[in-house]
């Protein structure tokens, strides 16, 4: 069993007087800090770093938006400055985590020398990037499949890699991944430290785990601190959903909104329709090449997408701070994907909102999400979707 350091308390949970001078960080990382304006480290990092700093392995479990990535980037890259010639090894599920965490490291690298370099399956889809990495490269972020293939075919060498991240570690140790997740274990060398990251943490998931982990540190919040969220179901017939969802789209036509959906299919269908009704949508699943990809978390980023729909390859790894709202079509099936899902929005301090449309049938699911989470979740009333079904957009209910 991991030891445990004590819940954050309130106390720690008001930062005003801690600095990241005051974790031990080194001076070079100390310049890059303060270059990325991050001023006061966040209660995780606060609670994080110095444990990571003196060695320990460590499981990590946070709600999304609480600066996690930082917590293990900068005490991994002030390893890789003392020991050199060895890799920092950042194992990630999707391709857009590795996309975003090796932005972040490139931010808070002391030099170029030290910028991540991320592998993952489709890059070859995209003839804008490489998917081979120099061979002086320090950081490497890489998806399961990809990992192997590197240890495999020998550009890698795995005793090298002493500094290991399991990020989004749940979803590592879950079915999909986890025999490819066995075979790098079997390859990585033991004398490694090794952090286990994630907002959530089944125990089956968590005992899993373990055979990566040596005697790691426990760090997490109080079970009752959450992002600051408002949430809400709304009882919506299954074929009236589309347009309850555009109705939410339109009330707050001043919020970037992710649309969750379930499958490929109803991501496209539902992009299509509400393109039809005038709205800036665009669609996101693993189906989509990867430079359509890009294409479609650049439009929503910038702004020229009010609206991203998308399966739950979006529910982890994009830290867009300025997502106002999240938008369920129906209930996921497990609660931690709904918690991965609404953490999307209120990030960074700011207000978040998230609407769960649910059918009669998906009634039980929802009540199982809320009894397996601790919550009662406020009961919206249906918007009026009766003139959605009729114009296409505000121009012309002016029309008529």
């Amino acid at each position: 069993m991991p030891s445990s350091t004590p819940p954050l308390s309130s106390e720690q949970e008001d930062t005003k007087n801690s600095t990241f001078k005051m974790l031990g960080l080194s001076p070079a990382l100390l310049t890059v800090v303060k270059n990325a304006g991050m001023k006061d480290p966040t209660p995780i990092q606060n609670a994080a770093i110095p444990p990571l700093l003196a060695g320990s392995d460590a499981e990590i479990l946070a709600p999304t938006g609480t600066g996690k990535t930082a917590c293990y980037l900068l005490p991994l890259l002030a390893h890789l400055q003392k020991r050199k010639k060895l890799v920092g090894l950042i194992i990630v599920p999707t391709r857009e985590l590795a996309r975003q965490v090796t932005a972040m490291g490139q931010t808070l690298a002391p030099s170029p020398s030290f910028y991540p370099f991320a592998v993952y399956g489709g890059a070859k889809d995209d003839s804008a990037e490489d998917d081979i990495p120099p061979p002086d490269v320090r950081v490497i972020v890489a998806t399961p499949g990809r990992l192997l293939d590197l240890f495999r075919s020998e550009w890698l060498e795995p005793t090298l890699c002493r500094f290991v991240v399991l990020d989004e570690g749940d979803r590592l140790m879950a079915g999909e991944f986890r025999e490819e997740m066995q075979d790098i274990l079997a390859l990585l060398p033991r004398d490694r430290q090794t952090v286990l990251v994630s907002a959530t943490g089944s125990a089956e998931t968590m005992t899993a785990a373990q055979d990566f982990l040596y005697k790691p540190v426990r760090i997490e919040p109080e079970r009752n601190i959450r992002p600051s969220i408002r949430q809400a179901i709304l009882f919506v017939d299954r074929q009236d959903k589309p347009a309850a969802a555009e109705a939410l789209l339109r009330r707050h036509n001043d919020r970037s909104t992710i649309v969750f959906a379930t499958t490929r299919d109803e991501v496209d269908l539902l992009t299509r329709h509400l393109r039809k009704r005038g709205l800036k949508v665009v669609g996101l699943h693993g189906g989509l090449t990867q430079p359509a990809r890009n294409a479609s978390i650049e439009a929503f980023t910038k702004g020229t997408a009010t609206a991203l729909v998308a399966t739950d390859i979006a529910a982890r790894g994009l830290d867009i701070e300025q997502v106002g709202q999240v938008i369920n079509i129906s209930p996921p099936e497990q609660p931690d994907t709904y918690l991965h899902r609404i953490g999307r929005t209120g990030r960074a301090g700011r207000m978040g909102w998230a609407a769960t449309l649910c059918a009669a049938d998906e009634r039980k699911t929802m009540r199982k999400i809320e009894t397996a989470l601790g919550l009662k979740l406020a009961v919206l009333p249906v918007p009026d979707v009766t003139e959605n079904k009729t114009a296409k957009n505000p121009a012309d209910r002016r029309r008529r």
